[in-house]
C-alpha cells in the first residue's frame, strides 16, 4: 500500500493523534516512521493533481529550451534509513557536477517523495540547468544525471522506481 503525499513548497504538516499539528521538513521525513496514525492530503484529487502535472511538463520543457534551459525528473526508491543521506548527497553531487563544468548560473536542484511504503520512499528528483553558449548541452545533461544516478546507488537507492530500467539506465546494468 502507498500513499501520496503532495510536498508543496518544503513543509509537510501531518497531524498525529495526542499531539499537535507537526512541521517536518523534508530532510526530516523519516520521523514519519515514528508516527502510526498520518492524517495526510491525499485521494484521487491529488493523484489527479500530479498526473496534470506531469502532463504539463513536457510543454514547459518545451517553452524552457527556447530561453535555454534544459529540465528532467529520475525517480527511485530508497529505504527510510537511507532517505536523508541519499537525498543530501545527491542534490550535493549534482551541484558539484555543474560546478566542475563552469556552467552558466546555478543548477536548479529539487525533489518530493511520492510514494510512501513500510519499506522505504519513491524519491523524484528535479535538475535544470541553463544551457547557454554550452558546448553539446544534451552530452552535458545526460552526463551529471549519469553521476546523480551513481550516487543514487552508492547511497543505498535503487536504479528505478516504477519506470524501469530501459535504454537509458541499461548501461548502469553492465556491472
Amino acid at each position: 500500500q502507498c500513499v501520496n503525499i503532495p510536498l508543496h513548497c518544503w513543509h509537510m504538516h501531518v497531524a498525529a493523534p495526542k499531539s499537535s499539528n507537526l512541521s517536518l521538513t523534508v530532510p526530516n521525513l523519516t520521523t514519519l516512521l515514528h508516527l502510526q496514525y498520518l492524517d495526510l492530503e491525499s485521494g484521487s484529487r491529488i493523484g489527479k493533481a500530479g498526473y496534470d502535472l506531469t502532463f504539463a511538463i513536457a510543454y514547459l520543457r518545451d517553452f524552457a529550451m527556447t530561453y535555454h534551459f534544459l529540465a528532467e525528473s529520475f525517480e527511485t526508491f530508497v529505504p527510510w534509513s537511507r532517505l536523508e543521506p541519499l537525498v543530501k548527497a545527491t542534490k550535493e553531487r549534482i551541484r558539484q557536477e555543474h560546478k566542475s563544468r563552469s556552467l552558466p548560473g546555478l543548477p536548479f536542484v529539487s525533489c518530493r517523495v511520492t510514494q510512501l511504503y513500510d519499506e522505504g520512499a519513491c524519491v523524484y528528483f528535479y535538475f535544470c540547468m541553463n544551457f547557454e553558449n554550452v558546448s553539446k548541452p544534451s552530452l552535458v545533461f545526460a552526463e551529471i544525471e549519469a553521476a546523480a544516478r551513481e550516487e543514487i546507488i552508492a547511497n543505498g537507492g535503487s536504479l528505478s522506481h516504477h519506470h524501469g530500467v530501459g535504454k537509458l539506465r541499461a548501461p548502469f546494468m553492465d556491472g
